[in-house]
């Protein structure tokens, strides 16, 4: 046989031309053939089909590698190596730079890695709580405190009485005690709410009552460290707590001020105020209902009216002057309670903003829900009652619904036990105004969480 490159003279069973290395014959492998001599695979391999299990053969060499790669030169005479099929070795140049980029990424990453975990540590010790002598983390880190307003039992506040109950709080240093505060942040203004003391169950409590409506007095409670009798809070801070200022805003509207009520008062305010107002009007009626007295009849049923409608409703007017005589005096605050701008209405509109601001919890967003629910109660016995007093107000003769109208007035304001259970709840047809009025306190409740220093 002849190489048809440089026409040298080769043996028969030559693969490789001795002189210069090119290949002559198919590569075989020993026990196996070659099928489609010339052609490659996807990958650029050629193809070895085994006699055997007919699978890709592991002596697969690269096309490329196979044209381009020149192997030494082979003596003739040495069949060990020209019947064997060559396979092309890893170039030393690719294994060189493919070992230095591998050293580089890995020595990257060490950097990167070392910066990061830098970068953490140095955070974590500027977030770190801060040691301090009295030990903050270990005077609260298991404490957990409720703040809830209320009105003082003879009746002269509304949401004057601040109650604070702290669990886990774990005793102060001697000559020390916990004292708590209502902070205005903006004025930077500080009202004592009393010193927390501990009780026999091992809870911190204070209870303060005020001669203003503590809601109006700041936007956060705070529990400090402090050494002897202190004015403000001067001590470390240990518990603190801020109402969210979005749905703040109509939490107050509901229960401290609102702009355009009488006197800028609270709407559930109002609206305890006004229905406590139509149960007395409606007790004054049954008073009378049996006197035969129509024109008494008719003042009572007017009052009636204008408490429930305000001076914008349709129905209201002034008290006739001979409404004086009869001890008829009670209009209501002209604001009233049904209608589109009364206290019913304007209450469902704030308690449902204040549950859905960005900032609301869960905590306002279900009494928020009990307020709505109570308001929905009061609407309806309300509207029974305006309808009863003017049928009576056209025809005072007629007293058959007084009965009605003095029963709903009293579900109105102190709502009705349905169920049985001995207890008025915000469910319908239970809870009246007081219990909505309740409720809207509870929307205030915070929770204290102890202070990183």
């Amino acid at each position: 046989m002849q190489c048809p490159r440089c026409n040298t003279q080769l043996d028969d069973d030559a693969t490789f031309c001795g002189n210069c290395g090119h290949q002559v014959a198919p590569l075989q492998a020993k026990g196996a053939t070659v099928s489609d001599k010339g052609k490659l695979d996807d990958d650029g391999y050629a193809t070895v089909i085994s006699d055997q299990s007919s699978q890709r053969s592991a002596l697969q060499t690269p096309a490329t590698t196979a044209r381009n790669y020149v192997p030494p030169y082979v003596p003739p005479g040495v069949p060990s190596q020209r019947d064997t099929p060559y396979v092309s070795p890893q170039l030393p140049g690719r294994r060189t730079n493919t070992g230095r980029i591998v050293l580089i990424a890995a020595l990257v990453l060490l950097i990167i890695a070392g910066g990061s975990i830098g970068a953490a540590i140095l955070l974590k010790n500027n977030n770190a709580p801060k040691s301090t002598t009295t030990g903050n983390t270990a005077l609260a880190s298991n404490a957990i405190g409720v703040v809830s307003f209320s009105d003082s039992q003879n009746g002269n506040g509304h949401t004057n009485v601040v109650s604070i109950s702290v669990n886990g709080l774990a005793a102060p240093p001697a000559g020390s005690q916990y004292n708590a505060w209502i902070v205005d942040t903006q004025s930077e203004l500080s009202t004592g709410l009393g010193t927390l003391t501990r009780n026999s169950d091992g809870a911190y409590t204070a209870k303060s009552t005020n001669k203003h409506n503590v809601l109006s007095l700041g936007n956060k409670v705070e529990v400090t460290l402090e050494q002897g009798s202190v004015s403000v809070p001067t001590g470390q801070l240990i518990l603190a707590a801020t109402f969210p200022p979005k749905a703040f805003v109509h939490i107050k509207h509901l229960l401290v001020s609102f702009p355009n009520t009488p006197g800028k008062i609270g709407l559930l305010v109002g609206l305890v105020d006004q229905t406590q107002r139509l149960s007395s009007a409606s007790q004054l009626l049954q008073s009378i209902a049996g006197s035969g007295n129509t024109a008494a009849l008719q003042c009572a049923a007017q009052s009636i009216i204008d408490i429930i409608q305000g001076t914008r409703g349709s129905q209201y007017q002034p008290l006739a002057n001979q409404c004086a005589s009869q001890n008829i005096t009670e209009i209501g605050d002209s604001y009233g309670l049904l209608g589109t701008g009364g206290y019913i209405a304007n209450g469902e509109a704030h308690a449902s903003l204040a549950a859905t601001q960005s900032d609301t919890t869960a905590n306002i967003r279900v009494h928020a829900g009990h307020v709505t629910i109570c308001l929905e109660n009061v609407k309806g016995w309300i509207t029974t009652i305006d309808q009863d007093a003017l049928a009576l107000l056209n025809n005072p003769t007629n007293t058959a619904k007084v009965q009605e109208i003095v029963t709903l007035a009293n579900h109105a304001l102190n709502g009705v036990d349905i169920n049985g259970d001995e207890k008025v709840d915000p469910i319908p047809g239970e809870g009246g105004a007081t219990t909505a009025y309740f409720h809207g306190q509870l929307m205030a409740t915070l929770a204290l969480a102890p202070v990183s220093q």
